[in-house]
């Protein structure tokens, strides 16, 4: 196919594409002509999954290159190509550095989540960007003088295993690569939104129970 036809399969725009080609985050076409290229179903794979990782994933150029470095090696698993396109994606925290004021507690708390999720018999590396966003999350709250009961925290991992047990049964259903990291942006950013929400309808549900009891109006638009 042309590029104006790669363009209208995957509603990416030429100049997208063009600028796409040039940053090498896709491979060239197959010259036909001094001036045209043709394309293949891989460029519509690796097209769809750049889009991806830039607009839904929110990865810098530099981000999806590595991913993508990474996932036409064959030296990776695939659960190491799966896991860096997740790693590059947000949000990121600022991590103390080993001489700030802080850090004694920030490695406290860090070691402590890791040790209750290994004792859940969760695996995952020690440099996992989501250890720092929940060591974030811990410290503020005590920060503000809010408890963190450890038993809250193990119903939460409790309760969010069969979610990702459910996804990843979904993801390893895409047997070429392209597509399945594509699927794993699409879940760690799109459904995260999705959990939010639920939350915090959940929260409105047992608030008005707890206020109105089982029988109480509910109000609708």
């Amino acid at each position: 196919m042309h590029l104006a036809e790669l363009s209208r399969r995957t509603g990416v725009s030429v100049p997208s594409i063009k600028f796409y080609l040039r940053e090498g985050l896709i491979p060239p076409g197959v010259p036909v002509s001094a001036r045209k290229s043709e394309y293949d179903e891989e460029h519509v794979r690796r097209l769809r999954l750049v889009r991806a990782m830039l607009t839904v994933g929110g990865m810098s150029v530099g981000q999806a290159r590595d991913v993508l470095a990474v996932a036409d090696d064959p030296a990776f698993t695939r659960h190491e190509r799966l896991g860096i396109a997740q790693y590059m994606l947000p949000p990121k925290v600022t991590v103390p550095e080993p001489d700030d004021e802080g850090r004694a507690a920030w490695d406290a708390v860090r070691g402590q989540i890791c040790e209750e999720l290994r004792a859940l018999g969760w695996r995952f590396q020690d440099g996992a960007p989501a250890l720092d966003v929940l060591t974030r999350s811990v410290l503020t709250l005590q920060e503000l003088g809010y408890e963190t009961p450890i038993e809250q925290f193990r119903r939460y991992a409790a309760a969010i295993r069969p979610i990702a047990e459910a996804e990843y049964a979904t993801i390893t259903q895409y047997e070429v690569l392209e597509e399945a990291i594509e699927a794993t942006v699409a879940y760690t950013v799109l459904v995260e939104p999705i959990l939010l929400a639920l939350r915090r309808l959940a929260h409105e549900d047992v608030s008005s129970r707890l206020h109105y009891g089982d029988e109480g109006e509910v109000r609708r638009a």
